[in-house]
């Protein structure tokens, strides 16, 4: 039986980094407007505090990305698992130090872009062509390394993944195995990106 590969360390600094800017932004949302630096009408309310709290909780979020990407192995791999859910467990853990920031700073986008549709669903947004070309800059650099870390992953194991199909493995059971993967992840980052982005508008749209 293969020994358990070690979990990344950074998860519950990552919680607690997330906790620290989801609290931060709620209390900027209480303060007065700071002179000078309301950047919208959305943001009247301590827009500096509520930008670090937007800081805070996207660093919190690529922190826990590689911990949660390897519980979500560990998940797949419970409950006597067959040869499908072992290797895509197993290359979920093994992957999850390169992967993981990356699918967390693509789930701090997400849920910044929802806070943003969530506050502009009562309000007409005062957004300029430069804002717009930034924040589509920030989401394409976060899609784009992620795609990248996805392509180096898919690199480093080549070797194992031809070691299997010389021992005969399927290619439906390989791409069977990837296509678990995505949903493995997409059900665990999916609804914590929700689940941030409601309690980081929650406040301001109050």
């Amino acid at each position: 039986m293969l020994a358990p590969l070690p979990a990344p360390n950074g998860l519950p600094w990552g919680m607690a980094v997330l906790a620290a800017g989801l609290a931060v932004g709620e209390y900027a949302s209480r303060t007065g407007p700071v002179p000078g630096l309301a950047l919208s009408k959305v943001f009247t309310g301590g827009p500096v505090g509520v930008l670090v709290g937007w800081a805070l909780t996207a660093l919190g979020l690529a922190l826990v990305g590689p911990g949660i990407t390897h519980l979500c192995g560990r998940l797949l791999q419970a409950m006597r698992p067959g040869a499908l859910r072992l290797l895509a467990g197993r290359v979920l853990m093994e992957e999850a130090g390169r992967i993981g920031r990356p699918l967390g700073v693509v789930c701090a986008v997400a849920s910044g872009a929802y806070v943003m549709a969530t506050l502009y669903t009562s309000t007409r947004p005062d957004v300029g062509p430069l804002t717009t070309l930034g924040a589509l800059l920030v989401a394409g650099c976060a899609v784009a390394t992620l795609l990248t870390a996805a392509v180096e992953a898919r690199y480093a194991r080549s070797d194992t993944t031809q070691a299997l199909l010389r021992l005969g493995a399927p290619t439906a059971m390989l791409r069977g195995a990837a296509a678990l993967r995505a949903g493995a992840l997409l059900a665990v980052l999916g609804p914590l990106t929700l689940a941030v982005g409601e309690l980081a508008a929650l406040p301001l749209a109050g």
